[in-house]
């Protein structure tokens, strides 16, 4: 398998998520906005509710009035009445029976010790002690006309509510009620119109149910709602979340009579009042999916066509690294025939410079040989020129010559193999001293050397193992030369040479040809030392070379480790 076929998949699937996240990128901010609209309505229908439900309250609110006037306006005339005047009660009673007859609505009059008429009662059955409360007589003694609470008539023995004005019989303060059951309210309801699902209602200052759209008779005299009572303790007019009687959860206004104190809420069902919310949301999320839906499908569609285009651009990048021409397609998007055709023409200049090193490493191999050669030639013509001029001479002298040539030609060999490159030091090593098999070994870690370094320690080495031959561990048949090298802290090379079980040896006089040599190489080829310790049992030379360029190769900016690495 290609190892460019994972790489395609991983393409591909980047490009579809990519695609994907672009498409809710795009859809998000109109979802985002749908919602936000959506609230709006949802705030400008809730303000609505609220304006059409506080309006309604403050309506039944202008009923009740008109009611409670009519009574008012029934106690004005009887208050003027001679016989309530002049205190004949029994005359007073009569004409009070005919002007508000019964069951629902009776007129009473009370002084602070009890009842003196009561129109609900038989005529002259003997009435209860029963009387207004304490707070009506604080509004007759003020001299106003109050609207009672919701309370138990001791004759009717069931809720009742009255309108009180205050009125003087024999020069004593008497209470002059139009009393009515709470029922006579819940007409206003109907007049209102009110929704099925809508819920009106009407409480005293106690917060007392009096009457009620639907479940009045149920429900009267139940207190409103802890949520109902605060609200209106603190304001006299709003809007609040509520429960209704009965508990279900509404949206409910309420109006307060700032004249007897009563006070009237309409409430709404919240699943009324979110349902046009509830429908807005159903919708935009309707149109969110789609929408949703739709930009993932065209990002799909678009993926498959684009991860389709970037695998073939994929493809194409393996025919460049497989050194084959990539070729233009005419079915490509603009970005990828820009792609492409780049790749093409990168894929034609790649080969025209192939070629053209191709050619050249021709060149260079011709010319390295026909070097190779010529330098041969020229050690073998120096060699000849050696012998012929040194004839008749000290052979000795010209048997080193001549081995001094061999050990030249041995390095020229391994730089030949490398192509004039750097050279492992092991190799060089080995060139060296191969010639005295396991007598002769070589130990270290690997280091590349340049070309002219290779030939100078080549040619130390030689002179080495030749001084070993003559007067050294390799002039016997037990004697052993082991060259050692290592680096002291990456910045210099030590190379120690060392002989063991040659014959016994003393220092010489002085220093020959070959440590003049060796030490002149060292010092001027390399800027390193050289110590030669002449002991007992064999030589000791120790060279300590700087790990420069002259040595590596490397630039001497370069870290040394680079050439052990190498």
């Amino acid at each position: 398998m290609s190892i460019a076929s994972p790489a395609r998949r991983v393409l591909g699937a980047s490009v579809r998520s990519r695609l994907v996240l672009m498409a809710l990128s795009l859809v998000t901010p109109a979802a985002v906005l749908m919602i936000l609209l959506t609230l709006a309505a949802f705030r400008e229908s809730q303000q609505r509710y609220e304006q059409q439900l506080i309006a309604t309250t403050r309506a039944l609110g202008v009923a009740a009035d008109r009611q409670i006037a009519q009574g008012q306006a029934t106690l004005q005339a009887l208050a003027v009445s001679p016989a309530l005047r002049n205190g004949d009660l029994a005359a007073f009673d009569q004409q009070a029976r005919q002007a508000v007859p019964g069951p629902l609505n009776w007129i009473l009059l009370a002084d602070e010790t009890g009842q003196r008429v009561n129109t609900l009662a038989p005529r002259g059955a003997v009435l209860p002690p029963g009387n207004y409360p304490e707070d009506i007589w604080d509004g007759l003694r003020a001299g106003r006309t109050v609207v009672s609470n919701l309370t138990t008539g001791p004759v009717a023995r069931r809720p009742v509510v009255g309108v009180v004005t205050p009125t003087l019989v024999d020069g004593r303060l008497h209470g002059l009620g139009f009393v009515h059951d709470p029922a006579a309210y819940e007409s206003l309801f109907r007049a209102q119109n009110l929704p099925d699902s809508w819920t009106g209602s009407i409480v005293d200052r106690k917060f007392a149910l009096v009457a009620r759209s639907k479940g009045s008779a149920r429900l009267r005299g139940r207190l409103a709602s802890p949520q109902m009572r605060q609200a209106i303790t603190e304001r006299g007019e709003g809007v609040v979340l509520t429960h209704t009687l009965d508990g279900t959860p509404t949206l409910s206004a309420f109006s307060r009579s700032p004249a007897y104190g009563w006070t009237f809420v309409v409430g709404v069902p919240r699943t009324e009042v979110y349902a046009s919310v509830t429908r807005s949301m159903i919708g935009l999320s309707v149109a969110t999916g789609l929408l949703l839906a739709l930009g993932v499908g065209l990002a799909v569609v678009f993926s498959i066509q684009i991860s389709r285009q970037v695998r073939s651009l994929a493809a194409d990048a393996q025919l460049l690294a497989e050194d084959r021409i990539v070729e233009t397609r005419s079915d490509d998007l603009v970005e990828t025939a820009q792609v492409r055709e780049a790749l093409h023409r990168a894929s034609l200049i790649l080969r025209v410079r192939e070629e053209e090193q191709a050619a050249a490493g021709a060149r260079q191999e011709v010319m390295i040989n026909e070097l190779n050669h010529r330098v041969k030639n020229t050690l073998a013509m120096i060699q000849s020129l050696a012998r012929q001029s040194l004839k008749g001479a000290d052979a000795g002298g010209l048997t080193a010559f001549t081995e001094r040539l061999v050990a030249l030609s041995r390095a020229h060999d391994l730089l030949s193999e490398r192509i004039w490159q750097n050279a492992d030091l092991a190799d060089v090593v080995d060139r060296g001293l191969n010639a005295f098999g396991a007598r002769a070994t070589g130990h270290g870690p690997s280091l590349s050397i340049a070309p002219n370094a290779a030939v100078t320690l080549s040619m130390i080495l030689h002179e080495l193992a030749t001084n070993a031959v003559k007067y050294g561990a390799l002039s016997n048949d037990t004697g052993q030369v082991e060259l050692l090298w290592n680096f002291d802290s990456g910045k210099e090379l030590t190379l120690v040479w060392r002989e063991r079980g040659g014959p016994t040896i003393a220092p010489p006089d002085g220093d020959g040809f070959g440590s003049r040599l060796i030490t002149a190489s060292v010092q001027h080829e390399f800027g390193g030392t050289v110590q030669f310790d002449h002991r007992p049992q064999g030589l000791v030379c120790t060279l300590i070379i700087p790990l420069s360029e002259r040595l590596t190769g490397q630039p001497a900016t370069a870290d040394a480790t680079d050439a052990i690495k190498a």
